[in-house]
This record gives C-alpha cells, sequence and structure tokens, in this order.
C-alpha cells in the first residue's frame, strides 16, 4: 500500500467515526491532489538533474547562454507606439468613442497628439494616419508593407476562409487573384457594355420615379439603379421594377447583412463562443449564405454557356481571365484559384458595389434637392451633353466636368467609409517616424484628410469649384483626395465606379428635378455618427424634365 493510500485509508475511518466524512473527503482529496503533485515535480527534477552536465566548462556554457536569452528579453528595445489617449484597462478607448461621434474624437486627439497616433479598440492597438504626408508614406511609399489585412475569425468565416480580394492577406496568391480580377475588369471596360447598362438602368428607373405622384423616398429607385447596372454588368441581367423577387430578394439579404453588422462579433474576442455562436453571428451566416448561393448559381450557369472570345458580362471576362492564366502563370500557384475565389471575387464587385454606389448616390440627390442653385448648374451642363433618350458614353465624362466636381465634392464632404477598411503591418516598418512592429493594425482616417484645413479652404462649405481649374475644366486631382484609398489596396472597383457615379447622376438630373417635400427638413449630416457616413430618409417631389 503507497503512502497515499494509507492517509487516505486512516482519514476515512477516522471520519467516518467523527460524522465529517463528506466535508473530510474534500480536504482530503485537496491533500491528496497536492501530494500526487509534489511528487511529479520531484521526478521531473530529478530527470533535469540526471541531464545535467558533469563537465563546469558545459554548465557555464549553458548557465551564459539562458542568463543572455533572459537579459535579451527583458532589456531588449521594444519599438514605441506612436502616442494617443491613455484608455482603460481592458477596454481601452472604447468608453470614448461609444460616447459620441467617434470621428470628431479622432480628430481633437489627432490635433493633440500629431497625424499619427494609437487608439486602442479593446485590447487591440490601431496607429491611425489622419495627414496625407504620412498616408502617402505608408500607402505609396512603402505599400508592401502596409498592404496587409487584419485576419478575424469572422472575417474568414464569411469570405470562406479570406478567399475574397478586399480581406485577403497579401501575398502571391492574393496578387495572382487581384491580377485576374483586374484584367477581367479592363476587358469588360473595352466594350461598350457599360454605358449600354447605365442606359437601360436609367430609363428604368427615371420612368418609375416620374410615375409616382407626391412625395416619394428616392432611395428604392436609386438601388434599382445601381443594382440594374452592377447586376448587368456582372451576369448580363436586368430587373424591370423595385418589386421584381431577385431585386428585393437580394437587396434585403444586402440591407440585413449591412446593419447586422453593427459594432462588429463577440465571437472575435471570445474564442469559446466559436463552438455556440451567438444569433447575430448565425444570422450573419445566413446572409452570406444566401448572397453566395445566388453568385455560386449564376457563375454555374455561365460556365454551362460560356464561349471563349465572345464576352458578355464580368462573369464571362473573369472565366476568360482565369482560363488564359492557365498557361501564363504557375500551375502551383493557379490551382490555388478556386471557383470559390472567382466567387467571392463576384461578390466583392457586385455587393460592394451596389452598397457604396447607392448610397453616395442618396447623398447626391440630397445636394440638389437642398441646392437648386447647383442643381440648375448641373442640368445646365447636362441638357448640352445627354439626350432625353438617357443613352450615355464614357466619352460624355470629359464634357461633364461640374457634374464631376459636384460628385468628387460629395465623396469628400460625405465620404461612405470614413476610416476605410483596416491594413497591417506585413513586417516591422516605420511611418512619421515611429517604429511599427510586424502585426500592427493600421487605419486611415479618410475624413480627416479630406476636411484638413491645411489642404482645403473652407472645409464645411459645400463647393464643387474646388475640384475645377480657371478654365472650368476638371483640375489634377487634389492629393489628399482619397476615397477611393492607395497603393496595393487601392479599390479594385475604382474602374467602375467613377464613370457609373458620374453618368448616372447626370442621367437622374438630365431626366427630372428634385426638391425637399413639403415639410421635410433635412441638415445634411449623417443619419448616425460613426464609422459608415449614410444619409438619413428623405423623401423629395420629383419633375419631369423631359
Amino acid at each position: 500500500m503507497t503512502n497515499g493510500a494509507v492517509i487516505e485509508s486512516t482519514f476515512l475511518t477516522n471520519s467516518f467515526y467523527s460524522g465529517t466524512g463528506y466535508r473530510n473527503r474534500r480536504v482530503l482529496t485537496n491533500v491528496t491532489s497536492s501530494y500526487q503533485s509534489q511528487r511529479k515535480t520531484a521526478k521531473m527534477l530529478e530527470c533535469v538533474f540526471n541531464l545535467w552536465p558533469e563537465s563546469l566548462i558545459t554548465q557555464a556554457i549553458i548557465v551564459g547562454i539562458t542568463a543572455g536569452f533572459i537579459t535579451y528579453h527583458i532589456f531588449k528595445k521594444r519599438p514605441a507606439l506612436p502616442p494617443g489617449p491613455r484608455g482603460w484597462p481592458f477596454i481601452g478607448n472604447l468608453r470614448e468613442i461609444q460616447k459620441g461621434d467617434p470621428l470628431e474624437l479622432f480628430s481633437t486627439w489627432i490635433e493633440k497628439y500629431g497625424p499619427v497616433i494609437t487608439v486602442k479598440f479593446g485590447t487591440w492597438k490601431v496607429v491611425i494616419l489622419g495627414r496625407i504626408d504620412v498616408v502617402m508614406e505608408a500607402l505609396v511609399q512603402k505599400q508592401e508593407a502596409f498592404a496587409g489585412r487584419p485576419q478575424t475569425y469572422s472575417g474568414d468565416a464569411f469570405t470562406a476562409g479570406s478567399k475574397d480580394i478586399v480581406n485577403g492577406q497579401y501575398g502571391p496568391r492574393w496578387k495572382l487573384h487581384r491580377k485576374l480580377a483586374s484584367k477581367a475588369l479592363r476587358q469588360y471596360m473595352t466594350s461598350d457594355n457599360l454605358p449600354r447598362k447605365i442606359s437601360q438602368s436609367l430609363n428604368i428607373s427615371t420612368a418609375l420615379m416620374l410615375e409616382e405622384h407626391g412625395p416619394i423616398d428616392p432611395l428604392p429607385f436609386i438601388s434599382l439603379a445601381v443594382f440594374n447596372i452592377l447586376y448587368g454588368m456582372c451576369f448580363d441581367k436586368l430587373c424591370a421594377d423595385t418589386k421584381d423577387e431577385t431585386f428585393t430578394f437580394l437587396m434585403d439579404s444586402l440591407k440585413g447583412l449591412v446593419e447586422n453588422f453593427g459594432s462588429g462579433f463577440l465571437e472575435d474576442f471570445i474564442p469559446l463562443l466559436r463552438y455556440c455562436p451567438t444569433a447575430k453571428f448565425r444570422r450573419q451566416l445566413k446572409y452570406i449564405a444566401a448572397l453566395t448561393e445566388h453568385i455560386k448559381k449564376e457563375m454555374e450557369e455561365h460556365k454551362e454557356t460560356f464561349v471563349y472570345g465572345q464576352s458578355r458580362d464580368f462573369a464571362d471576362a473573369m472565366l476568360a481571365a482565369q482560363k488564359e492564366a492557365i498557361d501564363e502563370e504557375d500551375p502551383a500557384l493557379l490551382s490555388q484559384i478556386t471557383d470559390t475565389h472567382v466567387v467571392q471575387t463576384m461578390g466583392d464587385v457586385f455587393f460592394a458595389g451596389i452598397d457604396t454606389t447607392r448610397n453616395t448616390l442618396h447623398w447626391c440627390l440630397l445636394v440638389m434637392a437642398l441646392n437648386p442653385d447647383i442643381q440648375k448648374k448641373v442640368q445646365e451642363e447636362v441638357d448640352s451633353v445627354i439626350g432625353r433618350d438617357l443613352n450615355v458614353s464614357l466619352s460624355d465624362r470629359s464634357r461633364l466636368p461640374y457634374t464631376e466636381a459636384v460628385l468628387h465634392e460629395t465623396m469628400r464632404i460625405r465620404g461612405i467609409a470614413p476610416m476605410g477598411i483596416p491594413h497591417e503591418t506585413l513586417y516591422d516598418t516605420s511611418v512619421g517616424g515611429y517604429e511599427l512592429p510586424k502585426g500592427t493594425g493600421v487605419m486611415i482616417f479618410h475624413q480627416g484628410l479630406h476636411f484638413d484645413p491645411d489642404q482645403w479652404d473652407n472645409v464645411n462649405e459645400f463647393r464643387p469649384e474646388r475640384f475645377l481649374d480657371a478654365s472650368g475644366k476638371m483640375a489634377p486631382k487634389p492629393k489628399s483626395w482619397l476615397p477611393f484609398s492607395a497603393g496595393r489596396r487601392v479599390c479594385l472597383g475604382e474602374i467602375i465606379a467613377r464613370p457609373d457615379l458620374h453618368l448616372v447622376l447626370a442621367g437622374m438630373m438630365r431626366a427630372c428635378s428634385v426638391s425637399l417635400a413639403p415639410g421635410e427638413t433635412n441638415d445634411f449630416k449623417p443619419a448616425i455618427p460613426g464609422f459608415a457616413c449614410l444619409p438619413r430618409s428623405y423623401k423629395v417631389v420629383v419633375e419631369s424634365r423631359s
């Protein structure tokens, strides 16, 4: 019988007669557990001592290496992140951020601490860049170092393991993936498909708007116009009205997805919840699955009818680029660009394009309603370029500089994503004189750039003329105007978004005049202060200009 067994037997016998068996059994369990733990520790130490070399020289070398290793990690220079607000334990600066408008708070901190600051989102420390010189240093001069994306559990779950372009991690596979998508977009833009889709979409949406009597919410009609352009561009299909089943299904799913994001997902911060997800996380997976399945179905239909050399839409162009790459690229690398990657790319272009474009145009229409003088100038310009049939071409854009300036000023003063999409440093680097270790989260404060008094005069004034030269033509792009970002992570869809926004705004102003509905007031402020700049719902009266 072992010593532990003897102790347990004696203890239980005495406890039985004393009537305190249950309580003492718990004490005994602790004593026994402690005893067994001590025996294991003794055996481990005995093992270590047996391995310890007898040679004094070898012992000295081991002790020296160990001491050096410990000293290095205690006293090594650790990069000091840029200054910023101190924050609270565990929650960081979240308490201040959630109290009011975080963008105004970031502006205050940048004014106090400088153009490179550190903000703590809980335990996640993020460096925010708020002036154009440090932004260009990061995104252009050191673009590869800042080309990473923070990888989160929710991000992986929602993009099939970060297989899209927006959230995918920078590397050889991502670069090939981006190359294929860029090539497909360029191929699509060489045809007249895009202006034809814009013309068709404009005719459908403006006709529906003019059929309405009395004040209307313009967002459903703007959404239909943008949806049809991108649905036509991607899959060569159109929806006839706002009650179309495909349109309502996809827009409802997209609305649910955007609204459900809110302030993020607890699964990113509490790993145990990944085994028992929250209702919010499950809802998001449901929305993602619905949207993804629709794109999969469309891509399968395209594969069945695809003919190389006959590009009907972006889906065909993507399939053609994928086919051409087979003979041009490393087969081992190309094999990693699966059908899932293609579906995720289509989702990036289609759904991200719809949401940002329709909300930008929603702001633009509000600008027209609030500023009749600006609306009149736009209409005088578009009347000389676009006919009543609303057939537009890409060449029309150069003859519509004031309309484009209105669009640029709208994106400056009411950019949809004022903080952009987070970056992450891929290796140790620096910006603005501060060292940033590998894996540092970095955000670009686009609103700070667009409201920088050193770059813009009268920053709060809506003035399209600031984008025009003395002759009334578009001036060179101001360096601090950066709604599409820059560098390796510049917006993939910019090549489509800019003509899309420009020609839709011009076409709507050619067909309609808009004014705020009687009794309607709007101060041009975002619906909710925060990381998404969206207009509040408003109603307008629409009149035909034919």
